[in-house]
C-alpha cells in the first residue's frame, strides 16, 4: 500500500518490487532493483527514507525516519545492495516471548517457553533449549557442543560466531578478505531469488 503523508508521496523505481501488503508512507524513495517483502513498513514522519539501488527489505521489517516539525529530524539512508530484516529462517518454539528489536538468524532454534529480551541476538545455527533466557542486549551464539552460548561479552560472541561461518552457512561463501564483494554477492542472490517469484493474489 502506498500512502501520501501530508504532501509527500512515495517514489518507487519501475524496476523495484514492492509486495502488496508492504506499506510505503510519505517521503520515501525506493531505488532501482529493490525488493520490499510482505508486511515490511517504510514510513517517513517527514525526513526522507531512501533505499539505494538493489536493497532487499525482509518481510516484516520496519524502516522509519523520525522527527520533523516538532523535534529534530533524522532521515534514513540504506546503501546499495544492503539487506534489512528482522527474523530470518529460524524456528521459534511455542509460548516464547520475543521483545522489541530482537534479531534471530538463519538456522537458529529457540526452544519452547524461551524469553528473548529487548535487543538480544540469536545468531546463525544457535540452538536454545526450552525455557532459555537471552537477556537485553545479550548474544546467543552456536557453541562447540551443538547448544548455544549466551553471553554479554561481545568479543566472546564474535569468536564463537567466527566458527559458525555465517556467510558460508547462508551463501556458500565466506571470503572475509573482500567484505564489500561478499555482501554484494549475498544481496544479489536474494534479489535473484525474488525475481523468480510469481506472486498472485488469491
Amino acid at each position: 500500500m502506498f500512502v501520501q503523508r501530508n504532501k509527500a508521496r512515495p517514489v518507487v523505481a519501475a524496476s523495484a518490487w514492492v509486495a502488496p501488503t508492504a506499506q510505503v508512507v510519505g517521503n520515501v524513495i525506493v531505488g532501482e532493483g529493490c525488493v520490499v517483502d510482505y508486511g515490511a513498513v517504510l514510513v517517513s514522519s517527514g525526513p526522507l527514507v531512501r533505499l539505494a539501488e538493489g536493497v532487499v527489505v525482509g518481510a516484516g521489517a520496519v524502516i522509519r525516519s523520525v522527527g520533523g516539525a516538532h523535534r529534530p529530524g533524522f532521515p534514513v539512508h540504506v546503501g546499495a545492495e544492503s539487506l534489512v530484516g528482522p527474523l530470518a529462517g529460524c524456528w521459534i518454539g511455542a509460548a516464547c516471548y520475543v521483545a522489541t528489536g530482537v534479531m534471530v538468524f538463519q538456522g537458529a532454534v529457540v526452544g519452547e517457553g524461551s524469553r528473548l529480551g529487548a535487543g538480544s541476538i540469536v545468531h546463525v545455527k544457535a540452538a536454545l533449549p526450552p525455557h532459555s533466557r537471552v537477556g537485553m542486549g545479550q548474544y546467543a551464539v552456536a557453541g562447540g557442543n551443538g547448544r548455544a552460548v549466551v553471553t554479554s561479552d561481545l568479543d566472546e560472541a564474535r569468536r564463537l560466531l567466527g566458527r559458525a561461518g555465517f556467510f558460508e552457512h547462508l551463501f556458500d561463501d565466506d571470503d572475509q578478505a573482500d567484505l564489500a564483494r561478499l555482501h554484494r554477492r549475498a544481496t544479489a542472490t536474494l534479489r535473484a531469488e525474488a525475481a523468480d517469484w510469481t506472486d498472485r493474489p488469491l
